[in-house]
């Protein structure tokens, strides 16, 4: 079946010309827009890709679901892999239906209604917490679906992430290595698996090293940095002997920041402070975030790449892991 870009390349033209050509845009002039609807009437290729499905009985289109969506959030991993997403379907000629969904509209609608309603080839999911309707959907259905920083592991279900419990090591032994001793963890949500796994990654390196382990210097921030800086406020003057945090997000090692500077802790001189993500603001802040640096835009091509794979039948593993890398900035001595 001839594709967009056949279109493209007999008419002599780009892809993206094609397309505005298709949708009714001003700027095609007459001579170009006929030529183009002459080469894809040669060709028999339809620009509708629901009517497409109907001929083939197969789908062209990706649904992108992302839960917990929030106004606010200064990052720009959505973003990130969304762009990895589309990359990779592109490349494919299959096309991104994007959807952002809460847990009241899971609770109303079932994963699998609203996949029949969308008549998808499959599913990229980002965001979904482990006690949501549909992660518990997901995990047992037929429907392939590729889930990104949640595991999950099934003939139709994959998942993409780095190896957070690693990246957590290594974050932490860097601090032992520099002499830290007394070291604090901020975790996010109990429902993200992140959460547990570098709190694991944490404390490994702490046994190993033969440093105490305090219930007390495990801190909840939420993924949340005006929580992370609230409970801060709080915690630090209390904890005078502390000398490094390990953030499980970078939203929380800036509250950390931002509450050791209020409270006129000098970092890093006095306090050292690690994230997780290296979000587009982190080497911004003052001082720069030491960090993990996660690739979402590799998460996201590799998660589409894993979910056509499964959708087209190939006998793929379901678990790929992403490398990340450590970085050294200003906010850690």
């Amino acid at each position: 079946m001839a594709t967009i870009r056949d279109v493209a390349k007999k008419a002599g033209v780009s892809i993206a010309t094609v397309s505005r050509a298709f949708n009714n845009y001003k700027d095609i002039n007459e001579e170009t827009r006929k030529r183009i609807f002459e080469v894809a009437e040669e060709l028999k290729y339809s620009p509708n890709v629901a009517a497409r499905t109907l001929v083939t009985k197969e789908s062209r289109i990706f649904g992108y679901i992302m839960s917990g969506l929030e106004k606010g959030a200064r990052h720009n991993m959505v973003q990130e892999s969304l762009v990895g997403i589309y990359e990779f379907a592109r490349s494919i000629d299959y096309e991104i239906l994007m959807f952002a969904v809460d847990s009241a509209i899971q609770q109303n609608k079932s994963y699998l209604q609203f996949a029949e309603e969308h008549s998808l080839a499959g599913f990229v999911i980002q965001g979904i917490k482990t006690d949501d309707a549909y992660y518990k959907e997901v995990v047992k259905s037929r429907i392939p679906c590729v889930l990104i920083d949640q595991p999950a592991d099934s003939k139709h279900v994959g998942y993409v992430s780095i190896d957070n419990y690693e990246a957590a090591r290594e974050a932490v032994q860097y601090l032992v290595d520099r002499g830290h001793k007394n070291i604090v963890y901020v975790t996010g949500t109990d429902v993200a698996s992140v959460s547990h796994s570098r709190c694991k990654g944490y404390l490994s390196v702490l046994r190993e090293n033969g440093l105490i382990i305090r219930d007390d210097y495990i801190v909840r921030g939420n993924f949340s940095q005006e929580e992370t800086h609230r409970v801060m406020l709080q915690f630090l003057p209390k904890h005078p002997e502390v000398t490094a945090i390990f953030c499980a997000s970078d939203l929380m090692a800036i509250g950390t920041i931002l509450a050791a500077k209020d409270l006129g802790i000098g970092i890093p001189s006095r306090l050292s402070v690690v994230g997780f993500d290296d979000i587009l603001i982190s080497s911004y802040t003052t001082p720069s975030l030491t960090t993990v640096h996660q690739d979402f835009y590799q998460m996201g091509y590799e998660a589409a790449k894993m979910l056509y794979d499964i959708v087209q039948g190939v006998d793929v593993h379901h678990i790929k892991k992403v490398p990340y890398k450590f970085i050294v900035r200003e906010s850690t001595s």
